[in-house]
Order: structure tokens, then sequence, then C-alpha cells
């Protein structure tokens, strides 16, 4: 699991989308908050407790009920020969979000972009239903009020608008070819044996062999149809192409199984000239008895482009360039709308970690 690269998904998808964010602006006049803590400042804006709380809270409450509470506490990789803590890569990327969000809500006007009267009251809806399930020891340890959570409904309101403009007008296509993913079984004849202690063996040749006539019996019985008899007296010839998994079950064969992965993924596994093998198959065919260094294996072709697959992969992809688009767009934009900014600089660390994780 890329734990980082699910942190950014998460994130983009809390604080810019399912935190009710359809948002919007309160106008060009940044409202300073006074008589309260101040976590950072950016553009001439301060940006209080309960403000970073009310992004922090939502990420916490959605990463504990996946991960657990210990989630926090685990050292995760951040590049080669690179870890960073948990709560430290997720700490710096609630800030990050909140700085996207007030650059967007600054770009508001370049792009037109203003709340209707329906998206507003759609915010003071979403804000009377947020404010409402906030304790009284959140509202006061927090410092926070409804203004404060009007207010961070608002920006993402309108900061979700400016994004889906920049978005909209990016070429972000992608292809059946680019996104495929492949659905296929293995029928898998292995030629090593692992010992309780991890001890990996390699099979004899005559185990070997053994093993490749077992295959050869497999693949005829795939290949060869079967004989029934009809209600009319007759017989007919009938496919074993559904048979697979019970010839699984039939030579013992624990580690065969159907996967679903993508050509990349295919050859990481099985090699090149397998990967080039499989997609010279059709759907509902088999291959040859082939051999890898694991042993080996009868691959029957379910889909070459399994399309629910296919379709969330294409998701996940316009995901992906979608969020490093805009990682070059804020990346533009940070020396023009406060060249001072700096996670490390402008950050009340001492005032941020009164907001546990």
């Amino acid at each position: 699991m890329n734990v980082v690269k699910k942190i950014k998904n998460l994130i983009s998808v809390v604080l810019v989308m399912t935190f009710i964010f359809s948002l919007t602006a309160c106008g060009e006049q940044d409202t300073i908050i006074s008589g309260k803590n101040v976590v950072l400042s950016f553009a001439g804006e301060d940006i209080t407790l309960g403000e970073v709380y009310l992004y922090a809270n939502t990420v916490i409450e959605d990463y504990e009920s996946v991960y657990g509470s210990e989630i926090w506490g685990t050292d995760i990789s951040v590049g080669r020969d690179a870890t960073a803590n948990m709560e430290d890569v997720t700490r710096r990327d609630i800030i990050e979000t909140i700085i996207h969000v007030k650059m967007l809500k600054k770009m508001a006007s370049e792009y037109k972009v203003a709340l209707s009267d329906d998206e507003m009251s759609e915010v003071l809806r979403t804000t009377d239903n947020f404010y409402e399930k906030l304790t009284d020891e959140q509202l006061k340890n927090m410092e926070l009020d409804y203004e404060t959570v009007q207010k961070v409904m608002e920006e993402n309101a309108i900061a979700r608008r400016v994004y889906d403009e920049i978005i909209g007008d990016a070429e972000l296509e992608v292809s059946d070819e680019e996104a495929r993913e492949t659905t296929f079984y293995d029928l898998y004849f292995e030629c090593y044996a692992v010992a309780s202690s991890g001890d990996v063996t390699q099979f004899s040749e005559d185990e070997k062999a053994a093993q490749y006539d077992r295959a050869l019996q497999a693949y005829n019985t795939l290949i060869n149809p079967i004989e029934s008899n009809t209600n009319d007296g007759t017989s007919s010839k009938k496919s074993n192409s559904m048979n697979i998994e019970g010839l699984a079950e039939y030579y013992g064969l624990k580690n065969s199984a159907y996967y679903t992965m993508t050509p990349s993924e295919i050859e990481s596994i099985y090699g090149k000239d397998i990967c080039d093998s499989l997609y010279g198959l059709e759907d509902g065919s088999y291959s040859l008895v082939t051999e890898s260094e694991y042993g080996y294996h009868i691959f029957y072709m379910k889909e070459l482009t399994d399309r629910d697959a296919t379709d969330q992969h294409k998701l996940d992809i316009i995901k992906t360039k979608k969020n490093s688009y805009m990682e070059e767009i804020y990346a533009e934009w940070l020396p023009k709308i406060d060249a001072n900014y700096s996670y490390e600089k402008s950050v009340d660390f001492d005032l941020y970690d009164q907001i546990k994780f």
C-alpha cells in the first residue's frame, strides 16, 4: 500500500469534496480574526486554531475509521531510503490543503466565479448541520464559533468552483489502453516448497517433471470438451471452461486464483515473455502450459479488458493527473500570492500541537 498516496488522495477528497465542499467566498476582503490564537498567516490573513481544527478533525476521523488510532505512531516511506512519521506527514498535508483553498479563493475573480443564491443556501445548511455536531469541549478548546465554521464552508465552496473551472480547461483524458486492467486465472503448479521457517527449496528435476505432467493433464482436461447426455437421449459436448477452479482444487493448487492486473503489473510478476503471450490470448481462451521461474502455469483469459476494473483505474489515473496538474499551478501561484510563506517558518507548531492526533 502506498500510504503517502492514500494520504494525498484522502485529504484532497475529504477536505475539498466531502467536507460538503461545494463552497463559496466571503468576498475579496480577507477577514482578520482578532482575539483568537493564530496557527499561521497567509497572504495577510490569519488562520486560527479553530479553522485548522475543522480541517484536521475531518482527516483524523476518516483515517482512524480505516486504520485505527495507532496509525499516527507509524513511520511510512516517503522516498528512497527515507521515512517519516504518519502524523508529521498528515499535519503538513493538512496545512498545505488549507493554503491551496486560500489560493483558489483568491483566484475566484480571475475565473469569474461566485456562488449563486442556491449555493449559498446550501453552505448555510451545511454550516448548521456541522455546527450542531460540535461538542461544547470542541467549541471551547478549539476556539470555534458559528462564523468560523461558515467561513470554512464558504471558502471551500468557492475553491471547489475555481478548481472545477481550472480542471475543466485541462486535457486530462485517459484511454482504455492506458488504464487497462486484465482479469485472468492462473492455474499454477509451483516447483518449490516453502518450509514453516520460511526457507524455500527448489524441486528436483524429477519433481519438476512430475509437475509438468500434471499441468499437461490439466490442460488436456480443459481444452477437450466432455460428452453429456441430453434429454432426447443424444449426447452433446460441453466445454470445461468453467471448471478451472475445480481443477485447482482437484490438484491441490492452493496458489491458483483469479487476478486483475495492469500490463505493467503482469510483466513485473511474470516477465515480459509471459505478459506478451497473455495479451495474445482472446477472452475465454487458455494458454499452453507455460513455464516461469516459479513453476508451470495455465492461464485462462477471462477479460483482456475488465470493463469495471478498467473504468475504476481510469478514474484513479485521472485523479492522479488532476493532482499533478494542480500542484504545478499551486507552485506557480504561491510566490505571487505570498512569497514569504513556508510551512517550516510560518506555522506556530506549539499551537498546532494542541490539535491532538
